[in-house]
């Protein structure tokens, strides 16, 4: 039977001690989990924030988990695509994160460091490689950027749920339904630049990526299918 309230998680990279505190205010009986993507990259521990997030998965039915364009980012690199941009991008952490130890790369290397990760986190791999990127439920439209708002939504990309920032904050929303995304930190969206989930004027587009990893606050939100939204913050002490 479907769960009629959800607690949404938004971008984590590396988070990992702030999502434990998260966690705690879910109601595993009532609500369905889901997270936005953008769990690696930038953060302290990305892989221990991906193994949580599997757990999660495997022990629970309604643990939904969607993926963020640093996943796929990370699976480009995987494949010898956008090495530098990957890099550039938090990289560094999330393979620090694997190998516990800090690496010198040069191109010489990433052959062989795939391989370990290839070898040692194949199920890691698994995971990212099979996440959706978005998922629907009631009037509700879970997704990690957003949607472009000149297309319907069943003729949307892979660059569209992943990427899409000022395309899909600026424009008018005419899916029919409210959409839940991460990836631009709520800060950029607020003119005030305030640590608070943004709520469009129109109330169809709701925003929940705190910049967790640049000190501000982790960002969850419970919803349901009938009734108001309730923000849930953790607020980030010392910046990453």
């Amino acid at each position: 039977m479907q769960k009629q309230k959800a607690f949404v998680i938004g971008d984590l990279h590396g988070c990992y001690d702030e999502l434990q505190q998260l966690l705690e205010h879910w109601n595993r009986d009532e609500e369905m989990l889901v997270f936005l993507g953008d769990y690696i990259d930038r953060g302290p521990k990305s892989l221990q924030v991906v193994q949580c997030v599997m757990e999660l998965q495997n022990q629970y039915d309604d643990v939904i988990a969607l993926k963020g364009n640093h996943e796929d980012m990370f699976l480009d690199w995987m494949n010898s695509e956008q090495v530098e941009r990957f890099l550039r991008n938090g990289g560094v952490q999330t393979l620090d994160s694997m190998m516990e130890q800090s690496e010198t790369f040069d191109e010489g290397s990433y052959t062989a460091f795939r391989a370990i990760i290839e070898d040692e986190f194949d199920e890691e791999l698994r995971f990212m490689k099979q996440l959706p990127h978005f998922h629907e439920w009631g009037d509700y439209f879970f997704v990690h950027a957003g949607i472009d708002v000149n297309k319907e939504l069943a003729d949307q990309t892979k660059e569209d749920y992943l990427w899409v920032r000022e395309l899909f904050h600026d424009g008018c929303n005419r899916s029919g339904k409210t959409i839940i995304f991460g990836h631009t930190p709520v800060q950029r969206l607020h003119e005030d630049e305030r640590d608070e989930a943004w709520f469009s004027e129109c109330g169809t587009k709701i925003g929940i990526d705190g910049g967790a990893v640049f000190g501000g606050p982790l960002i969850g939100l419970k919803v349901a299918l009938h009734g108001e939204p309730e923000v849930i913050v953790v607020n980030i002490e010392d910046e990453v």
